[in-house]
């Protein structure tokens, strides 16, 4: 087994990508894997788990289950947030519409009541004249004649 410390590994990669010009997609170190004493073995010496495509991809598929499921929250997390803040937005005008209507329908009160008192005096008004033209024309041996139908 060739063996190579995992400083000679970094300084070859390092010479191989400074004089040649190009880089490895992968480091040497990803390449390869570690004795137990800390020496790089090569990946010709390494065995493959037979299972390992399929953990590799069930590993994936639950990564992508774990994703919708996260996007799943955070769509309904944005609906409600969508609509507490155009309840918020909106709450001020639907406040404006009830106060507008709660002053209109208070001002047509005071205006009835208004009206009533205005007759009320009025016709108290209309008595007492009345009164005092009878007491004048009664001073002066006068009546006045009502007719009751």
């Amino acid at each position: 087994i060739y063996t190579l410390s995992l400083h000679d590994a970094f300084r070859s990669a390092t010479w191989i990508k400074f004089h040649l010009g190009w880089a490895p997609s992968i480091s040497l170190c990803q390449q390869s894997y570690f004795s137990r004493e800390g020496e790089v073995l090569s990946m010709a010496h390494a065995k493959v788990r037979p299972d390992f495509l399929i953990q590799k991809r069930v590993a994936q598929d639950n990564q992508y289950a774990a994703a919708a499921h996260y996007a799943a929250q955070m769509a309904s997390v944005s609906q409600v947030t969508g609509w507490f803040e155009s309840k918020q937005k909106y709450d001020f005008g639907e406040d404006q519409k009830r106060n507008e209507s709660f002053i209109k329908q208070e001002m047509d009160s005071c205006n009835e009541e208004l009206k009533i008192r205005r007759r009320t005096r009025l016709r108290a008004l209309y008595e007492q004249e009345a009164r005092g033209y009878e007491a004048e024309l009664a001073s002066l041996g006068l009546a006045v004649q009502r007719s009751h139908y």
